[in-house]
């Protein structure tokens, strides 16, 4: 490893600890969110559409696959940084120059990356079992939106795992909240379903900005520029949280001497 703290640096870390978590990470650890989940999620939606379903089969597909990244994103970074800590390899991370923010970030974007494409194989395989292939009208398109869901779930997940530091019912806390934003995500639950004074949180969740743009260039649709100014901005706003929420930890850490969750 490169001991300055310049960009070199920063990518040499980058890289080692994305190789270093995709080798030691247990095959289940990447099957189970990135093809059971996202496999009985699919399926069960795609079975229970009606005739006069507000969303179709593509809609669907795409939605579910927004979902179950954004779970694997969430959990793999916090039982990445629990495993740290467990293992009392956290304090000599945030003593690096380097800083804890790349080296999560390096274990994070392999896995998530993993994840992803086990993910986007699981979807397409359940639409073809279905009789409702993955069809992709802009694939040029679909991909720059693509991405930037990725990145948008990766700096959810980062705010969000910082629960998995703060306190010990991050768990349960984490699995809780699956079911709000599956229900206001408006990625498999149309907005306009919702009560009048709840279809307004949606926009704050840059995943439902996402699951937009994505579902537009799938079908063809013309891009809507409000969309993706919203994704972007969300998604800077998550990252600014992030941001506090990792130094809240650190400062906790310095005050107290230890990172224990007790």
């Amino acid at each position: 490893m490169m001991s300055g703290s310049g960009p070199r640096a920063h990518l040499s870390v980058l890289r080692h600890t994305m190789v270093f978590q995709l080798r030691q990470q247990h095959i289940l650890s990447a099957v189970i969110p990135g093809c059971v989940v996202p496999a009985a999620l699919c399926l069960a939606t795609l079975l229970a559409r009606g005739p006069h379903s507000l969303l179709t089969a593509r809609q669907i597909e795409l939605g579910c696959g927004v979902l179950a990244l954004w779970s694997c994103a969430i959990w793999q970074t916090g039982l990445i940084l629990r495993e740290e800590l467990a293992q009392g390899t956290l304090p000599g991370i945030l003593t690096r120059r380097t800083g804890l923010g790349t080296v999560l970030f390096g274990k994070t974007l392999g896995t998530a990356l993993r994840c992803a494409l086990l993910i986007a194989v699981t979807i397409g395989c359940v639409g073809l079992l279905t009789g409702e292939p993955l069809r992709i009208a802009d694939p040029a398109v679909f991909v720059l939106a693509a991405l930037a869901t990725f990145g948008s779930a990766l700096v959810l997940g980062a705010l969000l795992s910082c629960l998995f530091l703060l306190t010990p019912a991050a768990m349960r806390i984490a699995e809780a909240l699956v079911y709000p934003m599956s229900l206001l995500g408006g990625m498999i639950v149309p907005i306009r379903l919702l009560p009048g004074w709840l279809r307004h949180v949606p926009d704050v969740i840059s995943l439902r900005w996402a699951t937009e743009v994505l579902t537009a260039a799938a079908e063809g649709r013309a891009q809507s520029a409000a969309a993706w100014l919203c994704l972007c901005a969300t998604t800077g706003g998550y990252a600014l949280l992030a941001r506090w929420a990792f130094r809240t930890v650190l400062h906790r850490a310095r005050e107290r001497g230890t990172l224990a969750l007790s």
